[in-house]
Formats: structure tokens, sequence, C-alpha cells
């Protein structure tokens, strides 16, 4: 049980830096699919409060809620996002 514990805890310390790599990236990449865009696009209107609210998860280090809302500007945009492993 104690090996589980150390196991489970090493991989979050694992995770945790490579979750926080991943917001800029998929940020960026919103802002960039957004530049492409016409402003007053409903898509864009309605994914820009998403992407500043990825940017202050992110900042706030609340790096997997960051990269859900990542995740649903993605889909308002409809666009991919490409992701690192």
């Amino acid at each position: 049980m104690k090996a589980l514990v150390i196991a489970i805890a090493a991989l979050i310390l694992v995770a945790s830096p490579a979750m926080a790599g991943q917001c800029p990236l998929l940020i960026k990449q919103l802002n960039e699919a957004v530049g492409k865009m016409k402003a007053d696009d409903a898509k864009v209107k309605a994914a820009k409060p998403l992407i500043a609210d990825a940017q202050k998860l992110h900042d706030g280090a609340k790096h997997a809620d960051a990269i859900k809302k990542c995740d649903e500007a993605a889909k308002v945009l409809g666009v991919k996002l490409e992701k690192k492993m």
C-alpha cells in the first residue's frame, strides 16, 4: 500500500510540469486561430473569454482545468489543438 501511494505521488509530480508546459502551447494555438478569423465572428466572441479563463487558470497553477478550458475554446472555434505528449 505504501508503495502505491509513493508511486501515485511520483506520477503527480512528473505530470504537473508537463501539464504546465502544455497550457501556453494550447493558448498560443487558440490565439493564432482567433487571429485568422474575423473579430466580429460569433465564434471568436464566444472563445475569447474561454481563452482568457484558460490563461488565468494556468497562471493559478490549475493546469488540468486550463487544458479543459482550452479544449472548450477549441470546440467553439472548430479547431483541432496539437498537444505535446
